[in-house]
């Protein structure tokens, strides 16, 4: 599957009303939805499918923002905005804007509808200031979504070997049938989804406000950092959570980052005892598995998630590395995890047993996320991709090097055929906007030698590593020793920017694991 920078699309709901504060009172330094700007249309908060705990503390709408800002008197779309307001007695002033990945993932959806109810993380920061949940232009409840269902038939084609992996068929299709609706693709890349944060902010009178972005909502956050001289509404600290470099392909070094992240997993099982008893050589054994793989390719029965239809697949070497991808990706699964399975599944494939693999692949055979946004973000950008995953990176192992070039021919032909006009390189700028930067230790597409980069180009940039913890660290489980010591970094940092967080929790956190 082309590879996106998001891994929240599924989340358990709890009983969510006892979760969430059920008080309604808008304390004085919460702007009153009367008192909104007059792009601000008003919906039900059933219209997003937000649940009712949250609702009751929301206020949902529209915002309606020009579809290209240098052209404040032309054409104009609508943004889906959920305002979650502060549980606190006396919130900070001052909201978090919390931007979901992809790009083309759905910040409400994922986030305030479905994270917001269960990680205590968000609840906490909650408590502080109002949450600010803008769906970013093109995809799932704003207008126009840039969904793409024909990529569905082609995944599943390609799973059934009907077709090739890199075909862009499928998105001529979709992309004839957008711009027939007259959708300028042109108008949908990152710099666009900066100048939309400001007008929103702006729009719910807010003077100043905070941002917290994770996977592809941390390059759109370093373009809101580069916009922060630009605008009315004022930038007072950033949170970049799993970090994008601006100047990588990160699609053509998905072999370098996969790699990086399973050398993390392999010494952190090799250095605790229990998992190193149960699956000693891991490393070797992982790479013995993706070679006979691909040597000979073993059926796997996968369920079509829209119809549960089921078919046989092929499951060859780089289908098990996008499978354990998304292992590595949420490496603690269910609310009370005792630890990263993926020890346990690679040693079951060592011994013939796939079966665990097939929930992950069947699930990534409909994808949710706007893909003709996914591909108009990433086509705009390319005079800004100046670096080569080699010159950043240690080598990846030889057998991973050709998911990372599947995947980056995937999106150039896709690129070939929208034919987007080409923005000017990324250039940072305003350097001096306090930023807290988090990575995982097993984060396979962003990790932290990315985050560590980004903020070498930042005057004030505090650097946090989470052991054992996968793409995006503010989403640890409920009860992981890392979900208590995020809370703390971040609610730290956003009382305070300008001084370091206390993160001395950081060395009460190991990697845990599943040893049966």
């Amino acid at each position: 599957m082309n590879r996106r920078l998001t891994h929240f699309c599924s989340f358990t709901l709890l009983t969510i009303a006892v979760i969430i504060a059920s008080s309604s009172a808008v304390n004085g330094a919460t702007p009153n939805r009367a008192k909104f700007g007059p792009a601000w249309k008003t919906v039900d908060c059933k219209t997003f499918n937000v649940p009712a705990a949250v609702a009751a503390q929301a206020d949902c709408g529209y915002v309606t923002v020009p579809e290209q800002h240098a052209q404040p008197q032309g054409r104009t779309i609508q943004l889906a905005v959920v305002r979650t307001r502060s549980t606190g007695k006396t919130p900070a002033a001052d909201p978090l804007f919390v931007e979901q990945g992809g790009p083309g993932g759905s910040s409400i959806h994922d986030i305030a509808d479905g994270a917001l109810p269960v990680f205590p993380e968000l609840q906490a920061l909650l408590k502080s200031r109002d949450l600010i949940f803008v769906e970013e232009r093109g995809t799932r409840y704003s207008k126009p979504n840039l969904s793409c269902p024909e990529i569905n038939a082609h995944y599943i084609a390609v799973a059934k070997g009907e077709k090739a992996y890199t075909d862009p068929g499928w998105i001529k299709v979709c992309n004839d049938r957008l711009k027939q609706q007259g959708i300028n693709p042109n108008a949908f890349n990152t710099r666009e989804n900066a100048a939309d944060i400001y007008f929103v902010a702006e729009t719910l009178g807010y003077p100043q406000f905070n941002y917290y972005g994770v996977s592809y909502g941390t390059l759109l956050g370093q373009y809101v950092i580069a916009q922060a001289d630009k605008h009315k509404a004022k930038l007072r600290s950033v949170i970049l959570d799993g970090v994008v470099r601006p100047d990588i392909d990160f699609n053509l070094a998905s072999g370098h980052t996969i790699s990086y992240a399973l050398r993390n997993l392999f010494h952190a099982c090799a250095q605790d005892q229990p998992c190193n008893q149960a699956y000693p050589n891991l490393e070797q054994k992982f790479l013995a598995i993706v070679d006979q793989l691909n040597q000979k390719p073993v059926p796997l029965t996968l369920t079509i998630p829209s119809s549960k239809k089921t078919f046989v697949t092929q499951l060859d070497g780089n289908a098990f590395i996008i499978g354990i991808e998304s292992y590595l990706a949420r490496p603690y699964s269910g609310e009370s995890a005792r630890g990263t399975s993926l020890p346990k599944f690679i040693q079951a494939a060592s011994q013939g047993n796939f079966g665990w693999i097939a929930e992950k692949l069947s699930a990534n055979l409909e994808p949710t996320e706007a893909r003709e946004m996914y591909h108009t973000v990433l086509c705009v950008r390319a005079k800004s991709i100046q670096v080569t995953p080699s010159q950043v990176l240690p080598p990846p192992y030889p057998q991973l090097i050709p998911v990372g070039i599947r995947e980056a021919e995937a999106v150039t032909k896709a690129c070939d055929v929208l034919q987007v006009e080409l923005k000017p390189p990324f250039v940072y700028e305003n350097p001096e906007i306090p930023t807290l930067v988090l990575n995982g230790s097993y984060d396979p597409v962003t990790p932290q030698p990315y985050g560590e980069a980004v903020a070498k180009n930042l005057k004030t940039a505090y650097v946090y590593t989470f052991p054992g913890v996968g793409h995006g660290s503010l989403f640890a489980p409920r009860g992981m020793p890392a979900e208590a010591c995020v809370t703390q970094i971040a609610a730290d940092f956003l009382a305070n920017p300008k001084q370091p967080p206390n993160s001395s929790c950081l060395t009460q956190i190991k990697p845990a694991f599943v040893v049966e």
